[in-house]
């Protein structure tokens, strides 16, 4: 694993330069320390102290030298480009990958974007190079103007999420992020769009209450904006790299409410019109599904560490992976308006009756689907070996090494 690295500076101005709603040496200094770096030499003179007043710089994680600061940097050690980004999990994977000779990663115009020096040799002369071209997509040259363009296009790239649901990756983030890329450089937070976002879907729950079809056509609405704003409080925490166990949890945990009160609304709402105590009765089925499966999701994921479960690809662990993210998704939304759109009080088959039945089938579907997956994975847990038990005698156990970003999937 290498711990050190030095950035190239060539253009000391474009260090201050804001990017994403951050100057382009936070967003620097970030990647490399979230990609593993502990030390980042920096070949420039020292700013003075109002220039770096308010950034959000690692402490004690940066070096400046107006001279060569490779010599200063021990081997081994990554040589950056002060002229590109480059993606945390992509220079995550340079950290620790194990090069044994030099080698020089580059973008596709052939330029330079990190080396790799193992070792340094008696003369300080590096050799010719490995030349090894970077995935497509993973940095970017930062060609002015930064603030916008081909720059901005990318960080905003960084903002989706693999889990997205079809309806939520082929339309809401294209709106999502155009709300993102006008947020970036304003003072509103990651937290405040979570908090902004959770009271239009309790708005929108409550016109639910309302037994006519212009109410709950609007309520709909109202929870389809809802959805759509909730993406951006994720998006603006990845490119401004804020995400947070705490964001994370007001996220995940303001969605589910918000879900609650849609299925408890709706409840009431045909209580009212009908005078039918079945809608309640499906209400709370629907209540306790959804809050059953959030605790049970909380619980799981506060308990694991989610480095180690990305890098799993079979068994339960994966399978409750799986689960979690269709959790997440949010397309049934589109099924919610589509339905508040047609019913229009005819006894239509297609109404938001079916939809509340729908609901509290498949949320106590959901809910014994991870009650039966959370007893498969004790169970797979018991009957492993202990971990001091493995391998060879005096060998060190693996542990659970790397922190998260954020604990949950909401965002």
């Amino acid at each position: 694993m290498t711990e050190n690295a030095v950035l190239l500076v060539t253009r000391p101005k474009l260090l201050f330069e804001r990017a994403g709603g951050i100057t382009v040496l936070e967003r620097l200094a970030l990647t490399a320390k979230r990609a593993g770096i502990t030390r980042l030499w920096i070949g420039a003179a020292k700013p003075d102290e109002k220039s770096l007043a308010g950034l959000r710089l690692p402490e004690g994680f940066l070096s400046w030298s107006s001279h060569e600061a490779s010599r200063e940097c021990p081997a081994p050690y990554l040589l950056l480009s002060g002229d590109h980004f480059i993606r945390v999990e992509t220079l995550r994977h340079l950290v620790q990958a194990p090069y044994r000779v030099h080698a020089t990663l580059e973008d596709a115009s052939g330029t330079a974007v990190v080396q790799v020096i193992p070792e340094r040799s008696h003369d300080d002369k590096i050799p010719a190079p490995q030349r090894q071209p970077l995935p497509t997509g993973s940095s970017v040259y930062l060609e002015p103007p930064i603030s916008h363009g081909p720059t901005l296009t990318w960080l905003l790239s960084s903002g989706t999420k693999s889990q997205d649901g079809f309806m939520a990756r082929h339309f809401d983030r294209y709106i999502s992020l155009a709300i993102s890329r006008r947020l970036l450089d304003t003072p509103v937070s990651p937290n405040m769009m979570t908090v902004a976002s959770a009271l239009l879907g309790f708005i929108g729950s409550s016109f639910f209450l309302v037994p006519t079809h212009a109410a709950r056509l609007s309520g709909a609405g109202l929870i389809w904006l809802h959805s759509v704003l909730d993406g951006c409080d994720g998006e603006l925490a990845r490119v401004r790299f804020q995400e947070s166990a705490l964001g994370g949890m007001l996220d995940f945990w303001s969605d589910n409410l918000v879900h609650l009160a849609l299925f408890g609304c709706m409840a009431w709402g045909f209580y009212v019109a009908d005078q039918s105590v079945l809608p309640l009765l499906l209400g709370l089925a629907s209540a306790i599904g959804t809050l059953g499966s959030a605790v049970l999701v909380y619980r799981e994921r506060r308990g694991r560490n989610m480095t180690a479960v990305a890098a799993e690809g079979e068994g339960i662990q994966s399978t409750l992976t799986r689960v979690e993210n269709a959790l997440a998704a949010r397309d049934f939304i589109y099924l919610l308006l589509f339905l508040a759109y047609v019913d229009r009080g005819q006894g239509s088959i297609l109404c938001l009756y079916s939809f509340l039945w729908a609901t509290a089938i498949g949320s106590l579907l959901f809910f014994s689907m991870m009650l039966y997956l959370g007893r498969a994975k004790k169970n797979e847990q018991t009957d492993q070996p202990h971990p001091s038990r493995q391998g060879d005698a005096g060998s060190p156990s693996a542990g659970n090494g790397g922190g998260h970003q954020h604990l949950y999937s909401g965002r």
